[in-house]
């Protein structure tokens, strides 16, 4: 599974914005505690408000866990690059005016500040800290409204909102790869700032008063603010679609990769006889097998790099610069027309593991022929517990499957293997999108196949107990994604204590 996220610790906005009275600003005042986080530029309520240097502003603060993700990174549960890190924040309706057009700034802050216990965003007669002039108890911004670094826009960037009911989702690697490997030496995690940018807050283009976003305390659970790690976690195991090098195909897609599962007793573990970082291990190729012994002669096949071999070096898995422990790898190219084949896994004399894989021949044809799926999970339960990780198993079959009557007879039709499948998740009494479909750069919902079919896994901890929700898919076929019609539903309870 290719998302993690990382919900956000503290937030709070501050402002210098007038009081009811129009005399005294609230300079003073906490808001740390309200559901709600607010961004707004007044000129001209009084005539001290009419400028740059006099506007009313509302500014945002917002600090994430970056402590976790480099946990996360060091342990494996998420790869130490090809990760995009997104910001979501949420729009909370209000009944006042939205402004439009425009662009917030979002900058990494260069000194610590303190949440707060306020509430009131109306009369700002909560004070405390942080607020507009201080970050915390005793220490007073370098520069009131925040201290952010702008020495350079690889610390910030900017978010624009055309109708100004947008949520935020931007990205914003930028400020996590430097926070997690303080890059600019003194680059400590104090999370971001939302600011207008300056022509706004100047007064040439009048007032934008108010957009407003959900926070971290609201009681819509899924609006709280987060930031969102995404990757391809996607595993493809030729074993159930293995295919004979053909001229049809570029050089890339004859590649078959398949895998060895030492599972002991339930579990994972490495092979104790192979050594080193690498844990290799050799696979040989038969044209049959005996008793599940390897039997016939030694295939010549090629190896990843196109090189003749009678053995393919594989190894310890290892994707994302992460190793996975008792899960082995290898990578080959077949030619000619066998149907079967047989691997042998083995290092030296030790033989470790015989399996079998049927092999496909590519054709092409005459017939423009869109295949039409039947979808079905077939490990869902009707419940499950917050905080599970289920891992689900897809059945796919042509829609236009005609077996004869011996194939009725005697057998279900065989799940299909779909090479590029996809999953949203949604919330089903209002429809609210949860994760969408991840078929962008990162693939971050692509579904991993093996053997027996398409499967991927749904971390339960993002979703709010009580609540039914809903699984779709999407297949990539002939160019052209395919939303599925079948929808898979099921609820989720609260932990037991």
């Amino acid at each position: 599974m290719g998302i993690k996220r990382y919900y956000a610790t503290k937030d709070n906005t501050i402002t210098n914005a007038f009081e009811e009275n129009l005399l005294t600003r609230g300079t003073g005042s906490n808001m740390g505690a309200s559901d709600i986080l607010e961004t707004f530029v007044i000129h001209g309520q009084t005539s001290a408000s009419i400028n740059a240097t006099n506007a009313e502003q509302a500014r945002i603060l917002v600090e994430f866990p970056i402590d976790s993700i480099v946990s996360d990174i060091s342990d494996g549960t998420i790869p130490s690059s090809s990760v995009q890190y997104r910001l979501k924040m949420f729009n909370a309706p209000h009944a006042e005016s939205v402004p439009y057009a425009y662009a917030l700034k979002v900058s990494m802050m260069s000194k610590s500040w303190t949440e707060g216990r306020g509430l009131d965003m109306d009369n700002y007669t909560d004070a405390g800290v942080c607020n507009w002039i201080s970050g915390s108890d005793g220490t007073a911004w370098l520069t009131a409204g925040g201290d952010y670094y702008t020495n350079s826009s690889s610390y910030s960037s900017s978010v624009y909102f055309s109708g100004g009911l947008e949520d935020i989702d931007m990205d914003v690697s930028f400020a996590v790869d430097l926070w997690r490997t303080d890059g600019i030496g003194t680059a400590s995690n104090y999370g971001f700032i939302f600011r207008h940018e300056d022509a706004v807050i100047s007064g040439s283009s009048g007032s934008f008063y108010t957009k407003k976003f959900f926070g971290r305390t609201s009681d819509y659970f899924h609006k709280r603010p987060y930031i969102e790690a995404v990757w391809d976690s996607s595993r493809k195991d030729h074993r159930g679609q293995c295919f004979l090098s053909s001229a049809l195909a570029p050089s890339a897609d004859n590649v078959n990769t398949v895998y060895l599962y030492n599972r002991i007793r339930g579990q994972l573990k490495d092979i104790p006889s192979l050594v080193g970082t690498e844990q290799k291990i050799y696979v040989s190729f038969f044209s049959s097998s005996n008793d599940n012994l390897p039997a016939g002669h030694r295939l010549h096949v090629l190896d990843s790099a196109g090189a003749v071999q009678q053995e393919i070096t594989g190894g310890i898995l290892v994707e994302n610069g992460i190793a996975h422990t008792g899960i082995y790898s290898c990578s080959f190219v077949i030619t000619g027309s066998l149907e079967t084949i047989h691997d042998m896994w083995h290092s030296g004399s030790t033989e470790y593991f015989t399996g079998s894989i049927d092999l496909t021949g590519l054709t092409a044809s005459f017939l423009q022929y869109e295949k039409q799926y039947i979808s079905d999970i077939t490990n869902l339960q009707s419940s499950y517990v917050k905080g599970q990780k289920p891992t689900f198993r897809v059945y796919a079959r042509e829609k236009n499957w005609s077996p004869n009557i011996y194939s009725v007879a005697n057998s279900a039709p065989p799940s299909e293997i779909v090479e590029d499948a996809y999953w949203r998740l949604f919330r089903v009494v209002d429809n609210m999108e949860i994760v969408s479909y991840g078929t962008g750069s990162y693939n971050q919902t692509r579904m991993s196949y093996d053997v027996s079919g398409n499967y991927f896994e749904v971390d339960t901890q993002w979703l709010e107990p009580g609540y039914a929700y809903g699984l779709q898919f999407v297949y990539h076929l002939e160019g052209k994604y395919r939303e599925q019609p079948e929808v898979f539903k099921f609820r989720i309870d609260e932990e037991t204590p």
